[in-house]
């Protein structure tokens, strides 16, 4: 959760793309500060584009979504009780889940809430690793088969050798 702490306001973009949906957003994570913890933040705009005859510019358009992010510092196993609703859905980016035993717990109750998930990590090895640790934690398969991020930054790195 560390970067997107860091770009909140990002999950704003939501509302042009889901309008008239209500959309609540829990992060969990031990990098949440324990001074937001707990933390409700409602957005209700998101950036407009140039186009100053766009309809994203009518106060209708803006109005007509709501996006709320809450803020929990600790694991999801253990801070589950303390969310007020049911998820949808669990998102785990680029969480090294191979790298990090203190996933087992959270991973189990994922699977036995019957919860869709979907983790991302650092590297197709990463994921490879990740997808064998889910394996033997949960007992099961992944249902969709590790693949390439289509919205990734790939970067080049030259060789200054």
């Amino acid at each position: 959760a560390d970067k997107e702490l860091n770009q909140l306001a990002s999950f704003g973009e939501l509302l042009a793309l889901l309008p008239q949906c209500s959309v609540h957003i829990v992060l969990v994570g031990p990098a949440v500060p324990e001074h937001r913890d707990g933390e409700r933040i409602k957005l209700d705009r998101f950036a407009h584009c140039d186009d100053k005859d766009c309809k994203c510019k009518l106060p209708s358009e803006q109005s007509s979504s709501t996006m709320t992010l809450q803020l929990h510092r600790g694991y999801y196993h253990d801070r589950s009780g303390d969310i007020d609703s049911f998820p949808h859905l669990i998102i785990a980016p680029n969480a090294g889940v191979a790298a990090y035993s203190s996933w087992k717990e959270t991973v189990e109750l994922i699977y036995a809430m019957k919860v869709p998930a979907v983790f991302t990590d650092y590297c197709e090895e990463a994921a490879f690793l990740a997808s064998r640790c889910l394996s033997s934690i949960t007992g099961s398969q992944l249902t969709f088969p590790i693949q390439v991020n289509p919205f990734r930054q790939p970067l080049a790195i030259e060789d200054t050798a």
